[in-house]
């Protein structure tokens, strides 16, 4: 007879999904799994293991193999939402029983093993405490059906009250023996993320989470994340995984939701290869615990490797039980696009338009019969506010920085449920911030602050091909305030020279080499006069090897204090783009 075998879950669990085991393992108790104890089903005696943590709960349900007389046994708490109950593998045949508080079952489910069928398989019944996953034919055997009551030994639904909720759990670890066991190492509970939409929201709006609790989710490249709508301060961290195991990469502690509007909430960023983004709220776990970067920690009770990515060309947009299948338009070109097709929007389909500011809201150019729906934001819920039928051009003082688009018959009521993905939507424009700082002190993770030295956060459009980087700033009359537009080269070069030719408007450059120094500001490169011919044209130059140019309205710099060897801040995206 097979014997169960049981190994320790450190992060993701890996088992082997057909074949079968010969050796004879013995199991591992806290916090991973529990020992296998003798259980009776309706008078009849089982050999189970009882599961009554997440980690545990996880385990046992990748593709451990149970044989005649063999249980596993899953326990609940009561919850607010119904557990989903998930295979991704089965060695064999079986049997789930969902008993509710009272002992009675609520469904009999049947899987087939991983070699003849289809997985993953999931599972999910309203009220279930205790699910027994038993061999097949084992229900008819305890005459157990839905609706009959079954009595087991111990009462595992009167244990299932001291089950632990879905809830992974992050143990810092507080030295480096491989063979440490987390006892006594503190840690924070995390609610597993991987649903595109659940991940967006994060900690937001999630009231039933205590101090000590938050959530978890797979990331990885250029990740980054900020605290728009979540209440009070929080910690956070990057989880790297590695050879020796799991560390922090990055970790910060009591930062909070701040900045009056979008364009000015900072956004924390993963600086390397990280796989697991943690929030939690609290303000001073690390301090707390003298946990320090790089620390060793050990993440129990996940077991997925990615999330799904937000898919903004299919979103759903609710109102009560009507669906708005609607897409994302956030560049000039789109919504430039969407407000063309604004008058002939087929049935049932929908646009959002966003923008990086309220303030910038304005439906230019509209067909006449286009349906715009202005949309207002408290923290993080949005309604519906103006209504503005296209007969010309329009700017409504909005009250968020989205509008949707919707078709000429269209009606709806209930509460709108907007979807996460697009609530939690970032400015279009990426960042960049001057500060004065050492190379010792060099920010990479966050954007500068006051500490830091801080002259000024910026919003830049990007000139990356040799085209963008030809036609600049060419033609423009006015910048928006604090908004500018960035050259990025492959690599840094000799020595960058810049002319005004086709310029409308006078500008400021600054030069940046690729450790991210200003080597070189020019106050005012003037627009020349019409018709001035091209050898006449001024040139700037960097003076020096640089990477990176930043051109603002004329003489920016000097009125905001940045100067020739300080620093700026972007996004590991655009510092490590190649």
């Amino acid at each position: 007879m097979r014997h169960l075998k049981f190994a320790p879950l450190l992060l993701v669990l890996a088992v082997a999904a057909c074949g079968y085991d010969t050796e004879k393992v013995e199991p591992l108790d806290f916090p991973f799994l529990e020992t296998a104890s003798a259980l009776s089903i309706n008078g009849e005696s089982y050999k189970a293991f009882v599961a009554k943590s997440e980690a545990q709960r996880r385990r046992a349900l990748h593709g451990l193999g149970i044989k005649d007389k063999q249980a596993i046994a899953f326990l609940y708490p009561k919850l607010d939402k119904p557990a989903v109950f998930r295979f991704r593998s089965m060695p064999d045949p079986a049997e789930l029983v969902f008993l509710d508080a009272a002992g009675k079952a609520i469904a009999v489910e049947s899987i087939s093993a991983f070699s003849s069928g289809s997985f993953e398989r999931s599972f999910t019944h309203d009220g279930a405490r205790v699910v027994l996953q038993l061999p097949a034919g084992a229900a008819d055997a305890l005459k157990i059906s839905k609706g009959s009551a079954v009595k087991t030994e111990p009462d595992l639904v009167a244990q299932s009250n001291e089950a632990e909720p879905e809830f992974a759990r992050l143990y810092f670890v507080k030295n480096e023996r491989d063979d440490e066991k987390p006892a006594d190492a503190p840690f924070v509970s995390l609610k597993v993320l991987e649903k595109a939409d659940e991940c967006a929201q994060g900690l937001k709006d999630r009231p039933e989470l205590k101090e000590g609790q938050g959530v978890v989710m797979p990331v990885s490249g250029n990740h980054e994340f900020w605290l728009k709508g979540v209440e009070g301060k929080v910690c956070a961290a990057y989880l790297e995984r590695g050879q020796g195991g799991m560390v922090l990469a990055s970790m910060w502690e009591g930062i909070e939701d701040t900045g009056s509007n979008d364009l000015q909430r900072p956004v924390y960023y993963a600086t390397g290869t990280v796989n697991y983004l943690a929030i939690w709220k609290g303000a001073d776990t690390f301090a707390k615990h003298g946990v320090e970067k790089r620390s060793r920690v050990v993440l129990a009770g996940i077991d997925v490797y990615s999330a799904e990515e937000p898919k903004f060309d299919k979103l759903e947009v609710k109102f009560g039980k009507t669906v708005l299948e609607s897409r994302l338009a956030r560049t000039p070109a789109e919504r430039e696009a969407a407000v063309a097709e604004s008058a002939s929007l087929k049935p049932g389909k929908g646009i959002v338009m966003a923008w990086d500011d309220a303030g910038d809201v304005a439906i230019e150019k509209a067909p006449a019969g286009g349906r715009f729906w202005y949309l207002n934001a408290d923290k993080n819920r949005y309604t519906v506010g103006e209504k503005f039928t296209s007969g010309g051009d329009s700017k409504v003082a909005a009250k968020s920085r989205f509008v949707l688009v919707v078709p000429p018959d269209f009606e709806a009521s209930g509460d709108l449920d907007l979807p996460w993905v697009v609530r939690d939507l970032r400015p279009w424009l990426p960042p960049v911030a001057f500060y004065n700082a050492k190379q010792k002190d060099v920010v990479r993770d966050r954007w500068p602050g006051a500490k830091d030295n801080l002259r000024k956060l910026v919003r830049v459009e990007l000139a990356i091909t040799d085209a963008e980087q030809t036609r600049g700033l060419m033609y423009r009359t006015s910048l928006k305030k604090d908004h500018g537009m960035l050259f990025i080269y492959k690599t840094e070069q000799e020595n960058l020279s810049y002319w005004m030719k086709n310029c409308k408007m006078n500008l400021s450059i600054a030069f940046v080499n690729e450790r991210g120094e200003i080597i070189k500001i020019h106050q005012k490169m003037l627009a020349p006069a019409p018709g001035t011919p091209d050898h006449r044209l001024e040139n700037y130059e960097s003076g020096g090897p640089a990477k990176y140019a930043i051109e603002m309205e004329e003489s920016w710099f000097e009125k905001n204090g940045v100067k020739e060897g300080d620093r700026i801040f972007l996004p590991p995206a655009l510092a490590n783009l190649k």
